[in-house]
């Protein structure tokens, strides 16, 4: 995968850039989305809970900075997939994601409020597709210097930009690309 997203297939760089110019123009100005401090990477392994207390805390903020508070939660909700495991090599599961119940609910607690408007839920959607681009070429930087030995980040990658894709086919309106 590295090598197919190297400089000799510029057109598969070249599609990506275009597909980053989508999201930045046509997708992201849709919403006027909160910014605000985010962890950028809220997998299970980075939520802890205080058995006695359950009380949250999260750990590892490798990736934190400011960013989309939407792309925060689209991060969380894209994780339930999983796929970042040694066991699973690079291949997320995605029948894990959450259900859109789970998702209000997260939603709720995330916002205290007692309902979810279906434009918060449309401006997370927007924002997993947002998510699974930038971690499919994040991937792709990985294993062009770590490399696939110990983790097939070539797999993740091309897993990631493949349902980054699949989801943009769900987010088009019909009859346009």
């Amino acid at each position: 995968m590295a090598q197919a997203y190297s400089a000799s297939s510029e057109g598969k760089m070249e599609s990506l850039e275009q597909e980053l110019h989508y999201l930045q123009k046509e997708v992201i100005p849709k919403y006027n989305s909160v910014i605000g401090f985010c962890h950028n990477d809220l997998l299970a392994a980075n939520i802890m809970i205080e058995p006695s207390s359950q009380q949250i805390q999260l750990i590892d903020f490798e990736y934190g900075g400011v960013n989309y508070t939407p792309f925060d939660i689209a991060n969380h909700f894209n994780e339930y997939a999983g796929g970042t495991t040694t066991e699973e090599n690079g291949v997320p599961d995605y029948s894990r994601f959450p259900t859109l119940s789970q998702q209000c609910d997260f939603l709720q607690a995330y916002h205290n409020t007692s309902v979810v408007e279906e434009d918060m839920l449309k401006e997370v959607e927007a924002f997993v597709m947002v998510n699974h681009l930038y971690w499919g070429l994040w991937a792709i930087n990985q294993a062009e210097s770590e490399g696939c030995e110990e983790f097939d980040y070539s797999t993740y990658a091309q897993n990631r930009i493949q349902q980054y894709h699949i989801c943009k086919q769900l987010y088009l309106p019909p009859n346009t690309n």
